[in-house]
């Protein structure tokens, strides 16, 4: 298919491209759980097959409670989720984020923060800021600033200690509870830093995401068992913007703003064009929730945009045969 193909009154052409995106994002996982160390894939790979268990037996249907309990009996179930947590709260602390680059440096420093996971005190967090910022600037990566390390990490230790110690609870017994994914993404910025921003939010929504998917890690019981994750609002970044629009897929919608997206694609085909993210963020989010399963299209469309996309390995792409080609999109 090429951007000649264009036929608005076919919309299961683009269905079929959103199809395509949701299917590879079945097939693959999130990077996280790629990058774990040795210690917590045993916890992470058991939960999976409690949860599967238990759906099963109960033919979808799951005792929330006792299989909490469950999960409570896996040892370093807890720690599974703090690194977790702790992994996307450094997404604050580093100016230049990489998010890989990130899972492989707290995976490498694996020892110095379990120490801080399993207890979480403040004389910990220089020694951990310092360790985490030079492994980090040792990939090549400079502009870094160890007192923005430093503010994440105080952020995740105050978080975690307001948790256990005022509310008396665990990551394992206190994120099952939530029954709505907007309450649970209101209660989670205590962990973070208190800035209000985009990578805040980011951040937040990426944890979301970890643990209210049963392909993840099933662990935000409520959400899921009400089928939550659907309204779940992606994060829409670069990767998953790029093969959203340069695919067609937001040619679903067929509304004013796709269509006026559609038209300035067109129009500049011989020269290129560049669209910011913020402008198509919506016609993004849009599109991922008609798919059925935000969570796994925008797993799916970030990895193919990432892998594929932003390099223009078009002819290696899972959405070859489906995607409108706009190559000459640009996005920023």
């Amino acid at each position: 298919m090429s951007s000649l193909e264009i036929d608005l009154r076919r919309k299961d052409r683009y269905e079929d491209i959103i199809r395509a995106i949701n299917e590879y994002g079945s097939s693959v996982k999130e990077a996280v759980f790629e990058n774990l160390p040795d210690e917590l894939m045993v916890p992470y790979q058991r939960i999976r097959e409690l949860y599967i268990q238990e759906t099963t037996r109960g033919k979808g249907r799951v005792d929330i409670n006792s299989l909490i309990q469950l999960y409570m009996n896996v040892p370093k179930a807890e720690e599974l989720l703090r690194y977790l947590l702790l992994a996307t709260v450094l997404f604050m602390g580093f100016r230049n984020l990489r998010n890989e680059v990130i899972y492989r440096v707290i995976r490498r420093n694996y020892n110095m923060v379990s120490r801080l996971i399993s207890n979480p005190d403040y004389s910990l967090i220089n020694e951990v800021s310092m360790k985490l910022l030079n492994d980090y600037e040792g990939e090549g990566i400079k502009g870094e600033d160890v007192q923005e390390v430093s503010n994440a990490v105080h952020s995740f230790v105050y978080g975690l200690r307001k948790l256990t110690k005022a509310y008396g609870t665990t990551l394992l017994r206190w994120i099952p509870k939530f029954r709505d994914i907007n309450d649970f993404e209101k209660a989670l910025p205590m962990f973070y830093p208190p800035r209000a921003n985009e990578r805040r939010k980011r951040a937040i929504r990426t944890f979301i995401r970890w643990v209210s998917h049963e392909t993840n890690l099933p662990v935000a019981l409520g959400v899921i068992s009400r089928s939550g994750y659907r309204r779940y609002t992606m994060i829409a970044d670069v990767y998953s913007t790029m093969v959203t629009i340069r695919s067609g897929a937001f040619l679903v919608l067929n509304n004013d703003h796709a269509m006026k997206i559609l038209n300035e694609i067109l129009v500049n085909k011989d020269s290129g064009v560049t669209i910011k993210v913020d402008e198509v963020k919506g016609l993004v989010r849009a599109t991922g929730r008609l798919s059925n399963d935000p969570i796994i299209y925008e797993r799916g469309a970030f990895r193919i945009g990432h892998e594929y996309c932003s390099r223009l390995k078009c002819n290696e792409c899972p959405l070859n045969k489906v995607c409108m080609k706009f190559t000459w999109v640009n996005i920023k």
